[in-house]
């Protein structure tokens, strides 16, 4: 750091064995004149000066200390001075300080916003004890991995020997009621290991106990603090009391802490599962986690996985025929965070290319103030100043600039912080846990710290080089009534960094525009019905008090029959699912003329039980055979079954399906299922999703939870409180939640494409107008250079059109090469977004096209203001003041 300007260490021993020896010599001559002969002066001499070597070596110690304390001192000093010239320089030059600084400043925030994000999602470990240990444990059956059943559960627990504990759980909604209010809250069942798994202690009362795991055992309930504070004020004499839960009483065990892992944020309550043998190997609704032993390995306790399905298969093969199905493991984090590394690492890439461009531009402008300060640096060089303390004194304006941009990354990184955490906990996992904490801050000086070196290096080398006075070259000071003009290699800089802003944008615009592309395909997406006035809300009957044959039936018939009579309701209707995200169930079958093969998994669709008004209200068409009535699934040996037309078309592709006949579930012995007619095809599973075939069975009259369906002629904002009220009237405990319109759950729906294509058509916009900047500032730099060989053109009397086409000809070359690099590159990161593209092609051809036709607009835009600019000049006056 100081090698330039601290003495070289052999000068300091040539200084010092220099001083040594005229010491040693004054002590012989003083000797000689007291009458020693010479050689026994020496010897006497050096006798008395003691071990020379010592001397010399601590001499040379002190010296070499005091020289460094002094050019430390010598160098701060002069980096404070520079620091300060830098300073008054930069405030001289306000706009393009603050353009500068705002957009490398804006790039610092939105990576640092973008990294917190990733690295709360995919690189902070769990909230959990020893979170390494953690597994989730699933059915493993290609290509689809599922839940666990009872009989899977039930088995792992008692037969495996590498885990230290397992625990299972599932997600429940419950209604709560204290007599004031009546709620619907979210919350799970667990296995009452779950806490002591994971290592969460309540922070008041207690926590399960084996006992409360067994049928028939003691109801007992955890809630969060949330709800502890919320619903129960807060009390510690809570503990022990009851709490209703669907018409159920509950008992409080304890309350968790205040700070929750993800697999707690956002639920209210915990009950302990009591989960009785089963008669048959599913359903499969059991979420299985592990905590694995210490020393035991992943590889080893897969293979007991593995031990323990095969010899669990034969015991349950007639409800369950995969035998290909087995059991696997994966970390609990990966499981927790999903498949969202695309994503994340798309944002990421998008704002890092941002602050690249953003560097970029800040490199062009600072290398057309180093040419304009030519004089300046060459008076410098000529009074002195050595190439390295040039070099320095820029980047002390290069280091100032950055800093400014950090001071206010670190300001938009804490709003960015803040928004994503508000603004994407439903769609970004672990959103709760972003911060801007040491790792964030981390990242975001290294980003200061590198952008010094990207728009500072180019800048001062070329400051400090031979096209300045330094290395040879034109001398600046002979030159002192001439324009300054920057030299060739300068010139070729700023225009390859103004095409690689074009290269950087490109790739942005391209991703941006293949979003737009796939968010319009979605919307275009046919439902299958007309969302216009339909709205729905959930509703759950709690057993105790309608478990008893007939009371459910009752609740829901008087229902319907009080919401049909409101004024401007068209129709009702209940179903276990709605769409287009919210399936009522998947369900495996076994088709009579097309049996799945010995051991191979059979075909799964959703599965949506509904009333016979549902196909009405929705308005779907009726293809063939008849719908859904009343008596269908009631006492039947065969049930009745409505498909739609592409699972008629999936399975019975030349032929009626009409009476075609199944057994669901994996059930052998269980009654045959019959279709009676084909309807047209509902998304339920998703917009994106194939339409792979639905089935509709009779809901059971009985059946205690349900979606309510409202079809009305005016704004249902204005039905469903009243719907609401009506609920109110017939049960005051009773909750109505999830209430929302068709366009509501659509919009929803949308929320995740919606969301890229806004992050990256921002920051594509953004990049967009850096490199327009970029080509503008060259392109009237070029023109200030060249004004003299220009006004000599029009003095000659070259046509203005000439002029014109030259100018646009130079930027517009740059802005062809930069759009042809990014577009190769382009071609090949576009197929990393593959996934996420709905219908469009990661290589469209249109998008590919447009984006080069916009870029290349108003490329050709920024280059002809300075070219009209240029043939404006007058001729006598340039060369009249050159």
């Amino acid at each position: 750091m100081f090698r330039y300007l601290r003495r070289p260490t052999t000068t300091v021993t040539s200084e010092v064995d220099e001083e040594l020896a005229v010491h040693l010599e004054m002590r012989v001559d003083e000797l000689i004149g007291r009458g020693f002969p010479p050689d026994e002066a020496r010897r006497e001499a050096i006798r008395q000066f003691g071990d020379v070597e010592f001397t010399r070596q601590y001499c040379r110690t002190q010296d070499l200390r005091k020289e460094g304390d002094v050019q430390r001192g010598l160098f701060f000093e002069e980096l404070v001075q520079d620091l300060r010239i830098s300073l008054r320089g930069l405030l001289r030059a306000p706009l393009m300080t603050l353009t500068i600084v705002l957009t490398v400043g804006l790039g610092i925030g939105a990576t640092t916003t973008i990294f917190g994000a990733v690295y709360a999602a995919l690189l902070r470990h769990l909230p959990y004890e020893r979170p390494e240990q953690l597994v989730r444990i699933y059915t493993d059956a290609p290509p689809n991995k599922f839940r666990f059943s009872v009989v899977d559960y039930l088995a792992l627990q008692a037969e495996q020997t590498h885990f230290a504990q397992v625990a299972g759980y599932t997600g429940r909604q419950m209604a709560f009621s204290d007599g004031a209010v009546a709620e619907r809250i979210n919350g799970k069942e667990v296995s009452w290991t779950y806490f002591s798994l994971l290592g969460i202690k309540p922070a008041v009362g207690g926590d399960f106990a084996e006992v409360d795991g067994r049928a028939g055992g003691p109801r007992r309930v955890i809630v969060s603090d949330g709800f502890w504070r919320r619903r129960l004020g807060g009390r510690v004499d809570a503990i022990g009391r009851s709490i209703r839960l669907d018409g159920t009483d509950f008992t409080l065990a304890g309350v968790l802490p205040s700070a929750t892992g993800p697999l707690e944020r956002d639920l209210e309550f915990f009950t302990a599962a009591q989960w009785a043998a089963p008669q048959r190997k599913g359903p499969f609704f059991i979420i299985a986690i592990g905590r694995l032993r210490d020393g035991a390995t992943r590889a080893a306790a897969t293979e007991e996985l593995h031990a323990i399905t095969r010899r669990l298969f034969p015991v349950w093969r007639s409800s369950y025929q995969d035998e290909r199905a087995t059991w696997g493991l994966m970390d609990l984090q990966t499981y927790i965070v999903g498949d969202v590394s695309t994503v994340a690492g798309l944002a990421l890439a998008a704002v890092g290319l941002v602050w690249l461009i953003a560097c970029a531009n800040a490199s062009n402008l600072l290398i057309a103030r180093v040419t304009g300060r030519r004089r300046e640096l060459a008076v410098r060089a000529a009074l002195g100043a050595s190439r390295g303390r040039v070099v320095r004194y820029l980047l002390a304006e290069s280091a100032l600039l950055a800093l400014g941009a950090g001071a206010l990354g670190i300001g938009l990184a804490s709003i960015g912080t803040r928004l994503w955490r508000d603004l994407a906990v439903d769609y970004f996992p672990r959103a709760r846990e972003i911060a801007l904490d040491g790792p964030a801050l981390a990242v975001l000086a290294a980003l200061t710290g590198i952008s010094i070196l990207l728009f500072g290096l180019v800048p001062a080398a070329q400051g400090s080089g031979g096209s300045l006075g330094f290395a040879g070259g034109d001398d600046p000071l002979r030159s002192m009534g001439r324009a300054a003009t920057a030299s060739r290699t300068m010139r070729r800089m700023r225009r390859v960094l103004v095409g690689s802003q074009f290269a950087i944008a490109t790739p942005l615009l391209i991703v941006a525009g293949l979003f737009l592309a796939t968010l319009s395909e979605l919307g275009r997406v046919d439902l299958g019905f007309d969302t216009h006035n339909l709205a729905s809300g959930s509703i759950t009957l709690p057993a105790p008090q309608y478990g008893e044959a007939g009371r459910a039936r009752a609740f829901w018939t008087e229902v319907q029959r009080r919401v049909e009579a409101l004024p401007g309701v068209s129709a009702v209707a209940f179903a276990d699912g709605r769409p287009p995200n919210d399936v009522g169930n998947f369900n495996n079958f076994d088709l009579e003329d097309l049996p799945a093969r010995p051991g191979q998994s059979q075909p799964v669709t959703p599965w949506v039980a509904v009333t016979p008004e549902y196909f009405r209200l929705l308005g779907l068409s009726l293809l063939e055979g008849r719908l859904l009535e009343e008596r269908d699934g009631i006492g039947d040996d065969i049930l009745a079954v409505v498909v739609d037309r592409a699972w008629a078309k999936r399975f019975f592709p030349n032929q009626s399906a009409i009476g075609k006949r199944f057994r669901s579930g994996g059930c052998t012995t269980c009654p045959w299922t019959s279709v009676v007619g084909v309807v047209t095809e509902v998304k339920y599973a998703g917009l994106d999703k194939p339409d792979a075939g639905s089935v509709y069975t009779a809901l059971p009259p009985d059946e205690r939870e349900r979606y309510l369906f409202v079809r009305s002629a005016v704004d249902p904002a204005t039905v469903m409180p009243a719907v609401r009220q009506i609920l109110r009237e017939l049960d005051p405990a009773l909750p109505f939640s999830q209430v929302a319109t068709m366009e509501e759950l659509t919009a929803d729906a949308l929320q995740t494409p919606r969301s890229l294509a806004w992050l990256v058509g921002v920051l594509a916009a953004v990049a967009l107008l850096l490199s327009v900047i970029g080509i503008y500032g060259v392109m009237a730099y070029y023109v200030q250079q060249h004004a003299k060989d220009i006004s000599i053109r029009l003095a000659l009397g070259a046509n203005p059109g000439g002029v014109v086409k030259l100018v646009v000809g130079q930027g517009m070359a740059v802005v062809a090469g930069g759009v042809a690099v990014g577009a190769v590159a382009a071609f090949a990161a576009t197929r990393l977004i593959a996934a996420l593209l709905f219908r469009v092609s990661a290589a469209d051809p249109r998008t590919f096209a447009a984006v080069a036709a916009l870029l290349s607009f108003v490329g050709l835009v920024a280059c002809l203001v300075p070219a009209r600019r240029a043939t404006a000049l007058e001729p006598a006056s340039v060369l009249r003041n050159d």
